[in-house]
């Protein structure tokens, strides 16, 4: 395990805390849409259950995890200042913490894979590649957990399979690893996606807008995600960097949950304004398209196409089904 001073983890806190409350501030933004109608503060008839849900999972981890980092530094601060020796067991907010962050990751990069098979008419093949390291993920996060569970009890008999002398460690690594192939794979394909079924409506001479904001929505939050998920993973790499990783460590989790909630953000912005626009306020609706896509699928079988892009209306049957950051931790 790496040794953190106490100037170190109260620089890393305070990092965290303020990516906590910037993390914060979408949230209630976020649930203002998810909640309240368009157009002012009435509250949906019909709630999306399967947008929320994440969002609120993952800002009780996102809280849990700065709360359990607050009580860490206070804890290390206090043994420095009163020159307490260190000890290699692993402390239990220290587990819970690791804990809440792969859930998170794995939440987030869980929603990004559901994008992509609902996009792709519930395709399964679709989303193989990505589900196999969404799997591993979930392994090696267990993996991690009984470490630190062993690491923090005084049995020295205990199977430990984590060799942490070696970047992150040989469980978080793989993991670190599979979460940025994640979202390069599926922010790809559904972009990629997207651009083709631009193309048709071009060449039809249909608006194409909608379609360019969703790809640079798309774009953003995965660059977003990608811009503290990479660090995370590098410095890890990186000799004499044990400040920087609890920093980046403290820092990631908001990044990630952001990420995930300013899709929602500014699609429900462009939906609302996109209705004003149109001379439609008060009523619902989704970001219209009428073209079928270009891909070579059976989507007389699947949710219409309109249904898959943008984040829905609160009256219309809802389906958030843009791509994720990156979120997804």
């Amino acid at each position: 395990m790496i040794a953190y001073t106490y100037q170190e983890s109260i620089a890393a806190l305070f990092v965290g805390a303020l990516g906590t409350g910037m993390y914060l501030c979408t949230f209630a933004y976020s649930l203002r849409w998810l909640l309240y109608s368009d157009q002012g503060w009435k509250l949906r008839q019909k709630i999306d259950w399967k947008i929320l849900t994440p969002t609120l999972a993952m800002c009780t981890l996102t809280c849990t995890h700065i709360a359990l980092a607050a009580v860490l530094t206070v804890e290390w601060t206090t043994n420095a200042v009163n020159h307490v020796p260190t000890s290699n067991k692993v402390a239990w907010p220290a587990t819970v913490m690791c804990g809440a962050a792969n859930s998170t990751v794995l939440i987030a990069d869980g929603y990004l894979i559901y994008r992509c098979w609902v996009l792709f008419s519930r395709s399964v093949k679709t989303i193989i590649f990505p589900s196999l390291f969404w799997i591993g993920g979930v392994v090696c996060t267990v993996i991690q957990l009984y470490w630190q569970a062993v690491k923090g009890t005084d049995n020295t008999t205990a199977w430990t399979p984590v060799n942490m002398s070696v970047g992150p460690g040989t469980v978080l690594t793989p993991f670190w690893a599979s979460t940025i192939i994640i979202n390069l794979y599926t922010t790809g394909k559904i972009v990629y996606y997207i651009w083709r079924a631009t193309k048709e409506q071009r060449q039809v001479h249909a608006p194409v807008n909608d379609l360019h904001f969703v790809i640079r929505v798309l774009l953003d939050s995965g660059m977003l995600y990608l811009f503290i998920t990479i660090p995370h993973f590098i410095v890890w790499w990186i000799p004499n960097s044990s400040g920087a990783i609890l920093v980046i460590a403290y820092f990631n989790l908001p990044v990630v949950g952001s990420a995930f909630n300013l899709i929602n953000i500014r699609t429900s912005q462009h939906r609302t304004i996109g209705e004003m626009g149109r001379g439609m306020a008060g009523t619902v609706s989704e970001m219209q398209f009428t073209s079928r896509p270009p891909i070579d699928l059976d989507l007389e079988k699947s949710v219409d196409f309109r249904h898959h892009i943008g984040i829905d209306g609160p009256e219309s049957e809802t389906s958030s089904t843009l791509g994720s950051t990156t979120a997804t931790a």
